[in-house]
Parts: C-alpha cells; sequence; structure tokens
C-alpha cells in the first residue's frame, strides 16, 4: 500500500481496467505514464519523504539497456515531459498521484546483483492549482 506521502488528496481509487484506458501498456513504462508498487511486479521503487519516487529502470536480468521503457524515461528527462504516475495499492486497487517529471537520471553498479542499472528520480510535478495537487 502507498503511504499517504504519496496519495494525492480525494483522490479516487481506480481499477485496473480504469488505469490501462489511460496507461494503454501492460508494461510499467508507458509513452505518458508509468506504475509503480511495493515490490509486487518484482521492481523495488523507493518513496521517499518528501514525495519523490526513485524508480528503477526495466529489466529484471543482465544490464540494463536504453531500450524499451528506458529510453522513453530518458527521453522524458532529455524533454522535460512530465509522465503521469499510477500507485497500486492493492489487488485491482490503483491511485492516480498525478504527474511526475524525471529530475535525475543515475546508471550505476548494483553490487548484490553484480549489474548495471538504472534509477529514476521522479518528481511531483507542481501545478498552480494549488488545491489539486494537495499532498497529504
Amino acid at each position: 500500500m502507498v503511504d499517504a506521502r504519496h496519495s494525492k488528496a480525494g483522490s479516487p481509487q481506480m481499477s485496473w481496467r480504469e488505469v490501462l484506458v489511460i496507461h494503454k501498456t501492460l508494461r510499467g513504462i508507458g509513452w505518458e505514464s508509468l506504475l509503480v508498487d511495493r515490490g509486487e511486479s518484482g521492481y523495488r521503487n523507493e518513496f521517499l519523504p518528501d514525495g519523490r519516487i526513485v524508480y528503477p529502470g526495466e529489466g529484471l536480468r543482465g544490464n540494463q539497456q536504453p531500450t524499451g521503457g528506458n529510453r522513453i524515461l530518458l527521453e522524458a528527462y532529455a524533454d522535460k515531459r512530465p509522465m503521469r504516475v499510477f500507485a497500486r495499492e492493492g489487488p485491482n486497487r490503483w491511485c492516480d498521484l498525478g504527474k511526475y517529471r524525471v529530475e535525475k537520471v543515475q546508471y550505476s553498479w548494483l553490487p548484490p546483483e553484480r549489474r548495471y542499472i538504472y534509477r529514476f528520480t521522479l518528481t511531483p510535478e507542481l501545478s498552480t492549482d494549488y488545491e489539486s495537487k494537495l499532498w497529504l
């Protein structure tokens, strides 16, 4: 379950079907959105106290490459294009966390797995509509 720091105030729960209409792919990284969870997918997202998310790159074996979902996030970083983030809160329960920007990209050695991986730091996008982006 995503804690209160990472749930948008008043954000209704969504079913997977509702998320899929917007996300448009079964993969974790889509062209305009991405999915986060607490490890159910095999990826270890890190939820920081300030609302940022450290999102691991795509690929569970071998060195991650700048292809597929990683390429999408690298392009979003270069273009400063926001990505909508959906958080899994339980079976068939999702929450729209709003838009985030890729603030930082790291490609580093992960000693326990003996491979290189991407880490994308995602920052909530600020809105001029303060009430709609109020975080608990």
